[in-house]
């Protein structure tokens, strides 16, 4: 979507810098600053790679050899934080980079904090400590064996690892299957030069935002962001893709089986893709009133009134168009939730909620969206996300668009909203063996339906 250029963006300002768009807002509420470098890529077989850059980055950089020469400098930086994080976006792999500082005019001798923080930044993404092309063996085996532990440990958090299987099957063959972590396979298979070419290519070719917000001024600001971007190597952006989408052809379904005793399903629906934001707002709501709460039909019907789950909860993904339950149960009722929960989202979708129902699920939208301001964290965080979608919208903006939602917009928002895929994680038959994975897996057009065959995983 193109951004016509404006002076401001979602209430804070906004200015191009060599090429890369940069958000700022000055608060004399902080007497500190934070600066976010976002760079998208999509989510592709390099996940496993740049997943792995950040742990790999702040083991040391060609200047600060190691983490406790890392740690000095930032102690010298009057306790500085620069951080790298990677996190997965829809189909948009996400890597963000934080600088966290004290501004130096509340320090001894108002030292030069944002040039120093950026520097120390610049250092991280374009001089890694590199040997013969890649990151050092010891440091990158060490770190390759922690991201293989880590990612295998989300089967021992069942409902992360039920919400991740059904994620994948559910999307087989899209990049909306590939795990934030790029998979244990892909990880394990990499060699020490597999996150250097990542990096490069995040540099060279990833869509590049900086966002600001705190004890700033812009002319010092803007200087510093462009010797800042000066220290990165040439580049050559591409666009990302619009999510990939799949025809419902009819309910699909899959039974895996493990040790555990609390069962946990996981249903997802499909939603036709739309730019309208009002859209997302009934969306939103929609959500709310299904799985958001105590308030929530799944909570009062499913849990409260029926006893039939632990938990019931309901998730919306913007990015892919996706509305995700989650469910915590015992396997017998699986068949009676399915069943309940397909009865209330009927139910939603045709309007049948009152408006006390309605003006609940608003009102606690409404809490969060009124205490954004008040951290930086979470102001920066809501306007990169505005940026994502290209709506130029302050957190009172969508306060009052949220107040014009009707119950009818929440009604026509999930038009032709599908159930896609049902999956259920329930015991194995032998809850002693650890190890037995067995999935069966059925297509079927009913709304229930029983899973038949069987592979091993």
């Amino acid at each position: 979507m193109l951004r016509a250029m404006t002076e401001c963006f979602a209430g804070f300002r906004r200015a191009e810098v060599e090429g890369v768009p940069v958000l700022w807002l000055p608060d004399t509420r902080f007497k500190t600053f934070r600066i976010h470098m976002t760079v998208s890529r999509p989510l592709d077989e390099r996940a496993a790679a740049r997943s792995l850059l950040p742990s790999l980055l702040v083991q040391g950089t060609a200047q600060y050899r190691n983490r406790p020469a890392l740690a000095r400098r930032m102690e010298e930086l009057y306790g500085a934080a620069v951080a790298p994080s990677s996190s997965k976006v829809g189909e948009t792999h996400v890597l963000q980079f934080t600088v966290d500082c004290v501004s130096g005019a509340f320090l001894p001798a108002t030292p030069d904090q944002l040039g120093d923080g950026l520097n120390l930044l610049a250092e991280f993404l374009s001089h890694p400590r590199l040997e013969d092309g890649g990151f050092p063996e010891s440091v990158f085996r060490r770190e390759q064996r922690q991201a293989v532990n880590d990612a295998r440990a989300v089967f021992d958090d069942r409902g992360s690892y039920a919400a991740q299987q059904a994620m994948a099957l559910a999307c087989e063959g899209e990049p909306m299957a590939i795990p934030e972590h790029g998979g244990v396979e892909a990880i394990e298979a990499m060699d020490r030069t597999a996150p250097e070419q990542a990096r490069q290519d995040l540099l060279g070719k990833g869509e590049l935002l900086l966002a600001a917000m705190g004890a700033l001024e812009e002319e010092e600001l803007l200087s510093q962001v462009r010797r800042f971007l000066a220290h990165l190597p040439p580049r050559s952006p591409e666009a990302l893709r619009p999510p990939r989408q799949r025809e419902v052809q009819g309910r699909r379904a899959s039974v895996e089986r493990v040790d555990l005793q609390q069962s946990k399903m996981v249903l997802i629906f499909r939603l036709p893709m739309t730019d309208d934001p009002l859209v997302w707002m009934g969306r939103a709501l929609f959500t709310s009133l299904l799985g958001g709460g105590p308030h929530s039909r799944l909570f009062r019907e499913v849990r409260e009134k029926r006893s039939l789950a632990y938990y019931a909860q309901a998730v919306l993904d913007r990015h892919k168009g996706l509305l995700t339950i989650h469910v915590g149960l015992d396997e017998a009722e699986s068949e009676a939730v399915e069943e309940e929960t397909m009865r209330q989202v009927d139910a939603l979708s045709r309007g049948e909620f009152s408006a006390d129902e309605l003006e609940t699920a608003r009102a606690g939208l409404l809490s969060a969206i009124t205490a954004i301001e008040d951290d930086i964290g979470s102001h920066m965080r809501f306007v990169i996300e505005q940026w994502r979608f290209g709506l130029d919208r302050t957190p009172e903006d969508v306060l009052t668009s949220y107040r014009k939602v009707d119950a009818r917009t929440v009604k026509e928002s999930v038009e032709g909203m599908k159930l896609d895929y049902s999956f259920l994680l329930a015991p194995s038959e032998d809850s002693f063996s650890k190890s037995s994975s067995v999935v069966s897996s059925t297509t079927a057009s009913s709304a229930t339906g029983s899973s038949t065959g069987g592979r091993e995983t």
